[in-house]
């Protein structure tokens, strides 16, 4: 370790940071699915979660929130502007739950996202080529794996920074599945 700034390579830092890479290539794609949803009134975010409320399958607001990578306050958050433009209501679900469900409108609205996001798909998978878009896939699911790892050990100690051998995450195989 060095306790020198003149030591340190920031430059070097920023080219290898898995955290900079990823923000920077989430940045990209957010704004080409965008721009692919802007004549619809919406932003990829909105869509992502007007998508998981259509699938269906969650049981609480909590599991759509965890699907979608978020916390649910910010998922509440993102509730709110959906509902106001009429393309959610919320349904009592038993006990205290409430789950978000689509409209009328939001039914046909999530219709014409599915088809922006598929031509927004298409586009980037026709430049990646489809060995390229599994790649990509896969390594953004080990990098996930991998950050998973990290989040269910103890921080390390100062003196302790070493990385051991049963915490490194196994490349993945083609037989994997990516989606993790």
């Amino acid at each position: 370790m060095t306790s020198n700034l003149d030591e340190i390579d920031f430059l070097h830092m920023g080219r290898t940071c898995f955290g900079h890479a990823a923000r920077r290539t989430a940045n990209l794609l957010t704004r080409h699915y965008n721009r692919h949803l802007a004549g619809l009134g919406l932003e990829l975010t909105q869509a992502q979660l007007l998508a998981a409320i259509a699938e269906g399958s969650a049981g609480s607001a909590a599991e759509i929130a965890r699907f979608l990578g978020i916390d649910r306050s910010t998922l509440a958050r993102n509730l709110k502007p959906l509902e106001k433009a009429g393309l959610i209501t919320r349904r009592q679900d038993g006990g205290r739950r409430v789950l978000p469900v689509l409209t009328a409108d939001g039914e046909r609205k999530v219709i014409e996202i599915h088809q922006a996001w598929q031509r927004a798909q298409d586009e980037l998978g026709a430049l990646l080529g489809p060995d390229g878009a599994e790649a990509v896939r896969a390594h953004m699911s080990a990098l996930r794996k991998a950050v998973h790892v990290l989040e269910d050990h103890k921080p390390p100690r100062p003196a302790d920074v070493t990385s051991p051998a049963e915490t490194r995450i196994q490349p993945l195989n083609s037989s994997q599945d990516p989606s993790s």
